[in-house]
């Protein structure tokens, strides 16, 4: 049977059912989509209409899926992707010398690796033109939920909720001081009840260095103390190095410190075990992205490339 037109839906309103979704609220998703909440909301009731089905419910707590509205949301992440495979392959197909994506990368990740990505594309697909975000684990997910970026990199012991994901690698967390610190002729490894009350840079909450620092801290009931809290790497290592608190970041920041002698990894342990295989802080370095199992052509390629790498 042919599908009446005015039964066919907005593609905006596709995308803000999906954001809905993702973000767990009408309220949360009219935020991340950058309009307000009544806008949102009438958003949500025109697409009800047109459909003719109960899509989000509503009540003093806030707002949730329906079933019939969570069937929705997986038809339209499908269309969404379907949408965005076209226009790719129009652009192709009319020869543009030149393809935008956009990206958006953890602070570790956009400082140490997406550099050498970057190198690598420019060589093996010159046609792909990439501008780079950076923003926390947590904003990166976010980013790529509302479909600001077509896809992210971000880092941690666990996927973003709702998002399809691939690991590019793995990275090790490290316990981190001055070569003069007392901990720097430690043998014994550390455990997380060692760490309780003890200053640390930290970084702030929602990125993938703090996640990973909780989880194991959590192993022994401890919470992470701040010394001081920054959204920069640099500022971790700086705080460090001059003595102001041991710091927790990836030895892919501090490669040269820690050659050079000026900073000394701790040995650190889970709670149950005196020593841990390949260390209790490692991670894993994750693509992510919305829609199907994977991204448009664009994003594809530069997921190629970074793992023939």
């Amino acid at each position: 049977m042919a599908t009446s037109p005015a039964a066919a839906p907005d593609l905006r309103a596709l995308g803000l059912l999906v954001a809905v979704a993702d973000a767990g609220g009408i309220g949360a998703a009219a935020r991340s989509l950058g309009i307000s909440q009544p806008s949102a909301s009438d958003g949500v009731r025109a697409l009800e209409r047109r459909l003719g089905l109960t899509l989000v419910r509503r009540g003093r707590t806030g707002s949730e899926l329906t079933d019939a509205g969570r069937i929705v949301v997986e038809l339209a992440r499908r269309v969404l992707a379907a949408t965005s495979d076209l226009t790719d392959a129009a652009r192709t197909l009319r020869g543009e010398a030149a393809t935008q994506l956009t990206v958006c990368a953890s602070l570790t990740v956009a400082e140490h690796l997406v550099p050498q990505w970057l190198v690598r594309m420019a060589h093996e697909a010159p046609e792909i033109s990439i501008a780079v975000r950076m923003a926390n684990s947590a904003d990166v997910a976010e980013q790529v939920r509302s479909g600001a970026v077509a896809l992210g990199f971000v880092e941690g012991a666990s996927a973003p909720h709702g998002l399809r994901s691939t690991t590019i690698c793995t990275d090790e967390l490290a316990l981190l001081v001055r070569a003069t610190h007392p901990w720097a002729g430690a043998t014994a490894p550390l455990r997380p009840r060692d760490l309780d009350g003890v200053p640390l840079a930290l970084r702030e909450p929602g990125s993938g260095t703090r996640d990973v620092l909780e989880r194991w801290l959590a192993e022994d009931g401890v919470r992470p103390t701040a010394a001081v809290e920054v959204a920069s790497t640099t500022a971790l290592v700086a705080a460090a190095l001059s003595g102001v608190a041991p710091t927790v970041i990836s030895r892919l920041a501090v490669q040269a410190e820690l050659a050079e002698g000026r900073l000394v990894q701790v040995p650190l342990a889970d709670a149950h075990a005196a020593h841990h295989r390949g260390g209790p802080l490692r991670r894993r370095i994750r693509a992510v992205w919305r829609g199907p199992a994977s991204p448009g052509p664009a994003a594809a390629r530069l997921l190629e490339v970074i793992l023939e790498g």
